[in-house]
């Protein structure tokens, strides 16, 4: 992957003490759609700012396109930008606030004028140019942060959280916009948000950050199918986790032993040793109830469970049960799989494939 933005080595402390980012490497290609997701405090919008030029490195260097970062300010490093706050002059038209940035930038009168009337189409405002940003919807206002950021024409945009003060329907909706506008103008686009499905949605890779770390970086897929630890896996998706000691090694899979005797099967991904806890994950989805043991395919396991809870969702039904004694271990059923003689209370068979069920983290005991 040829670099477009990179990350070298970078830490950033407010206080002198604690780093809030911690030895950041990171590379970003031209036209890639990356996003930094993690929970607040974990250092994706401290770095986000860095690159902006807002937050400087307590040490290490950025990088665009090769060339260092650090003497330029931010409106002279070219690099488009919208906030969740859209951040829009009150005092400023639409069409004002659009040609603010060619201003300062000493264009002239009629290339400005085109290059607004340009923006204002593409994000489908032209009707809107005389109104003041009190007078629109937050939908709309976001669409003038965004359309401010493109006006000028950079190649590398970066939105911190821009969806997070509007409603589902209309954030769903801006996020394919968002895409759709990345593909048309070829742009990259680095994204800080918190929420999970947002980043799922509309990114080439994910990196995912918690204490000033990137925990891991990758496809969507990847990330969902083929967490490298336990904050992955909880943090993207639904997850089950189940506390297991590592009792052995079978080639790819760790034995694991569970406190009622049973002993699974799973994948090798966090080095562990034998009489370790250790944490055990799988996607709810890839869990099967009562299949007949002649049924099953090569490979599976199979373990009893406590029915404890049904969550009616309308598209599924989440079932909950208690697996050898560790509670919340939750199945994704369609309504039309759910077995009518079921109660809370009922005992069933779950069953997966043993390669579906990942050895994470080692937990530390008491």
């Amino acid at each position: 992957m040829k670099s477009y933005v990179s990350f070298k080595n970078i830490q950033k402390t407010y206080d002198g003490d604690k780093l809030v980012v911690k030895n950041l490497n990171l590379d970003i290609a031209e036209g890639e759609f990356l996003t930094l997701l993690g929970p607040s405090g974990s250092g994706k919008t401290t770095s986000l700012m860095m690159l902006a030029g807002f937050e400087t490195p307590t040490q290490g260097e950025i990088y665009l396109h090769g060339q260092p970062l650090h003497h330029l300010p931010p409106h002279q490093r070219d690099i488009g930008m919208v906030f969740q706050n859209y951040a829009l002059f009150p005092h400023m038209t639409v069409a004002q606030n659009l040609a603010f940035p060619l201003t300062i930038r000493r264009m002239n009168r009629s290339d400005i004028k085109e290059k607004v009337d340009r923006v204002l189409d593409r994000v489908k405002l032209t009707e809107l140019a005389d109104r003041y940003p009190a007078q629109m919807s937050g939908g709309q206002q976001q669409r003038v942060a965004l359309a401010r950021a493109l006006v000028f024409e950079p190649k590398l945009v970066l939105m911190d959280e821009p969806l997070g003060a509007l409603d589902k329907q209309l954030r769903e909706h801006m996020q394919m916009e968002i895409k759709a506008l990345h593909q048309a103008l070829e742009l990259t686009i680095v994204y800080v948000t918190h929420d999970q499905s947002e980043a799922m949605t509309m990114s080439d890779r994910v990196a995912v950050f918690n204490d000033g770390i990137i925990q891991q970086i990758n496809s969507p897929s990847t990330l969902y199918e083929e967490p490298q630890n336990a904050f992955v896996a909880q943090f993207i998706g639904e997850n089950n986790s189940l506390l297991a000691t590592q009792a052995g090694s079978d080639g790819d899979y760790y034995l694991a032993a569970l406190d009622n005797g049973a002993q699974l099967r799973a994948l090798k991904v966090r080095p562990s040793s034998p009489g370790r806890k250790i944490m055990l994950c799988i996607r709810p989805e890839r869990v099967k109830i009562n299949v007949p043991p002649a049924a099953l395919p090569p490979d599976s396991q199979r373990i009893g469970a406590r029915i404890t809870q049904f969550i009616y969702l309308g598209d599924h039904v989440r079932m909950m049960t208690e697996v050898a004694g560790q509670p919340n271990f939750m199945v994704k059923l369609s309504a039309a799989e759910v077995d009518e003689q079921w109660r809370v209370g009922s005992e069933v068979w779950l069953s997966w494939h043993e390669r579906h069920m990942r050895a994470l983290d080692s937990v530390a005991t008491q």
